[in-house]
């Protein structure tokens, strides 16, 4: 069977450094691993507990994109100590729903600057019953370097941590889903 996992970038910039490492992690992927790459972010209206899951097609996908994922990859920037704000709009509209109950999730980082911000997330993720899988978490550094996915996968030494981190992930996600049955 394969794993289903769902990119998450929390920058809303085109061409982001998060996206594009996102991008070459979903063409670094061990057998038997999907990466969809969620463009539903951005999409989202702004969170409110009056409005319900069902009454937004796009806040609809958004959970059950989510619900689908049997883990979460997420790279996100850093903006003024913080996670960018559609990111937690986004978390948001999963608190009332199952749809992140108990999901193995890891973190992908573009700096090694940008500490508070994922340490943050992570809590945040964490405090939402998410499931830091943090041996598969990694910091790849892009900054001053092309970084487009292409490059990216060009880097011998980018590549194989990567997928190493992927791997470490799948065998993770596994594990949990075998434990569960």
């Amino acid at each position: 069977m394969t794993l289903q996992s769902l990119g998450v970038c929390g920058s809303l910039r085109s061409g982001s450094t998060n996206s594009r490492l996102l991008e070459a992690a979903a063409r670094l992927l061990p057998a038997g691993v999907d990466l969809h790459l969620t463009t539903l972010v951005g999409r989202l209206p702004l969170f409110n507990p009056d409005i319900s899951v069902a009454a937004s097609d796009v806040v609809f996908q958004w959970v059950q994109e989510m619900r689908g994922a049997d883990g979460l990859v997420i790279s996100a920037p850093e903006y003024a100590r913080g996670y960018p704000g559609a990111l937690k709009n986004a978390l948001d509209w999963l608190v009332d729903t199952d749809a992140f109950v108990a999901k193995p999730f890891m973190m992908l980082a573009a700096s090694g600057r940008s500490t508070v911000g994922r340490d943050t997330l992570i809590t945040v993720l964490e405090t939402m019953s998410g499931i830091h899988v943090v041996q598969a978490s990694i910091v790849v550094n892009l900054l001053g370097t092309p970084s487009d996915a292409a490059s990216i996968i060009a880097s011998a030494e980018h590549a194989t941590r990567i997928l190493a981190s992927m791997d470490r992930f799948a065998a993770e996600v596994r594990s949990k889903n075998t434990e569960e049955k």
